[in-house]
């Protein structure tokens, strides 16, 4: 029992875990701390895990005369949760690469360390012919234009240009614009920011649309029978499989904590997308 339930908080820890990962947070200091709090507990719930598995095996072994429970049934609800978790694992280490490049990323990730956030700040006037983006939005067009807005920052407002600003409907004085900017760091300035969704552009949708065809694909081959079998802890498998997420998660500290180069960036992300195969293979071949 102490192993079904050890087993469970696994589950909806790595669950959490990964839905934080796959999610396009902006990449403030809280949001990369969040994920790694869930992936400390999730390791934890993991080493728990391990612990009452030896544990429970030891005193099955000394306890001899004990009658032999029935043998469990396959769960059904166990491989569905592999078959989703797995592809989920690889596209929240994708979704780490995902973000701004070059000078807008060195600049974004400044305002973000200085305590920096979004704010919908009202535009003062229009400094250039609104220009339409090629984009609607429940049949209402959206414009681009430069814009003066008042920003303000620590040490009193200051009007700020801001090219390329984007609105539904032609920029008015009044309306609302989303800028990124640190109220702490004048000379920083600020810029528009896309506070979609779907900011993260066409590589985002990619990344969840082959996550959702590889879960939908895998709901149906994982055996129940395999799978049951592969719960029972064995150090030289499981302990194994552990080591090898956990250099995924290794190969994604450099973007977490420093700005990388793109190409680094989706090398180190592409590696760790591949060590949960990597993992199940291994528990594959040894179950």
């Amino acid at each position: 029992m102490s192993t079904r339930v050890t087993g469970m908080l696994v589950m909806v820890a790595v669950s959490a875990t990964l839905i934080a990962a796959i999610l396009p947070l902006p990449p403030r200091v809280d949001a990369r701390d969040l994920r790694l709090g869930l992936f400390g507990c999730s390791l934890l719930c993991v080493l728990v895990w391990m612990t009452v598995s030896v544990r429970s095996r030891s005193a099955a072994a000394v306890d001899l005369d004990k009658p032999a429970r029935p043998e469990r049934r396959p769960s059904r609800g166990l491989p569905l949760l592999v078959a989703v978790l797995l592809p989920l694992a690889s596209g929240a280490a994708l979704v780490q690469a995902v973000g701004p490049d070059g000078e807008q990323g060195r600049w974004a990730s400044e305002v973000y360390a200085a305590g920096g956030d979004v704010q919908e700040v009202p535009i003062d006037r229009t400094v250039s012919e609104p220009r339409l983006t090629g984009v609607n939005v429940n049949d209402v067009d959206e414009y681009a234009a430069d814009v003066v807005v008042t920003l303000r920052f620590d040490d009193g407002p200051r009007s700020l240009t801001v090219p390329g600003a984007r609105t539904l409907g032609v920029p008015a004085e009044g309306d609302t614009v989303s800028i990124l900017y640190a109220p702490g760091r004048t000379g920083l300035g600020g810029r528009y920011h896309d506070t979609g969704l779907l900011s993260g552009g066409m590589a985002l949708l990619w990344i969840w649309a082959v996550a959702l065809f590889v879960a939908a694909f895998g709901c149906g081959i994982y055996d129940r029978a395999g799978v049951h079998r592969a719960r029972r802890f064995r150090g030289d498998v499981h302990g194994v499989a552990v080591l090898v997420l956990c250099v995924g998660v290794l190969l994604l500290l450099p973007g977490a904590f420093f700005l990388t180069p793109t190409w680094a960036g989706w090398l180190l992300s592409f590696a760790a997308a591949c060590t949960p195969w990597l993992a199940l293979a291994w528990v594959i071949k040894r179950v």
